[in-house]
């Protein structure tokens, strides 16, 4: 009773945990490029208007084309590089209580990743050469990253509470900011794709350091004598569940990828 839990790490769910959080993060550089292309190509058709020249309609990409680009970017970052990494992280934790998760906060902080990934890639994609909108786009994603982590762990239904340390929480935001402003200005700073990949690998660490950082913030404190009772709610999420939960996000994810690939086919970026 009213025991600190000891635990420990599945480093298979560790790994897979940052698989996640990369593949994520080089989707969405990926598609903010794209974004960076569609720009610039209507800058070149508004300048052929100019000088009387002919553009290919088909070469001009069209607003709803740019802003399905954005949220597919916003999707891959928050739902595939955020949440689904920060749940297979919750899955590499081994402790001996019996967990679930409420529905309506995992589905909130689902939301809360991928509305901060789409402002905070919207913004930078503007202009990635703009200090100030690689800041604000970096303290916009750190926050989303954030917000997503602890509306996650609140959403942990055990018999027990968590014993937070705040310089460990401070910490894990501030490691979320200070790495995707860093990611966000090497993505920019050169188009090689080995810039790319090296880009979205910090990124994803990012993302795995500060889940578990925020993770190491919390002392998990047991409050029955029998913490493997299985919790029953149907509002909740069990442990068992959340694999299956999860699979279908990343198709769903991969099948919105596949759709803007196809729509945007015609366009040479």
């Amino acid at each position: 009773m009213n025991e600190i839990v000891v635990t420990a790490y599945n480093p298979f769910y560790v790994a897979l945990s940052f698989f996640c959080a990369f593949m994520g993060a080089y989707t969405a550089l990926a598609c903010v490029y794209k974004l960076l292309a569609y720009q610039k190509a209507h800058i070149n058709h508004r300048l052929d208007q100019l000088t009387g020249k002919r553009t290919q309609l088909a070469a001009v990409p069209t607003p709803k084309m740019y802003f399905a680009t954005l949220l597919v970017a916003g999707i891959a970052f928050g739902g595939l590089g955020v949440w689904s990494m920060h749940f297979i992280g919750t899955l590499a934790l081994r402790m001996p209580i019996a967990i679930d998760y409420s529905i309506g906060i995992t589905l909130l902080s689902l939301l809360a990743a991928v509305a901060a990934a789409t402002w905070g890639l919207g913004i930078v994609a503007e202009n990635p050469h703009s200090k100030t909108r690689l800041v604000l786009a970096g303290a916009i994603l750190g926050l989303g990253v954030s917000a997503m982590h602890y509306l996650g762990m609140y959403s942990m239904n055990f018999d027990g509470f968590f014993l937070w340390n705040l310089g460990m929480v401070a910490l894990s935001c501030l490691i979320a900011f200070v790495a995707a402003t860093t990611a966000l200005w090497m993505a920019f700073a050169a188009s090689s794709n080995y810039a790319r990949l090296f880009a979205a690998a910090l990124m994803g660490v990012a993302v795995c350091a500060m889940h578990y950082t925020g993770m190491a913030a919390a002392d998990v404190v047991c409050t029955t004598s029998t913490p493997l009772l299985p919790l029953n709610s149907a509002r909740a999420i069990s442990v068992p569940q959340l694999p299956v939960l999860l699979v279908m996000l990343i198709v769903v994810i991969t099948f919105i990828v596949a759709l803007n690939r196809m729509y945007t086919r015609q366009f040479k970026t």
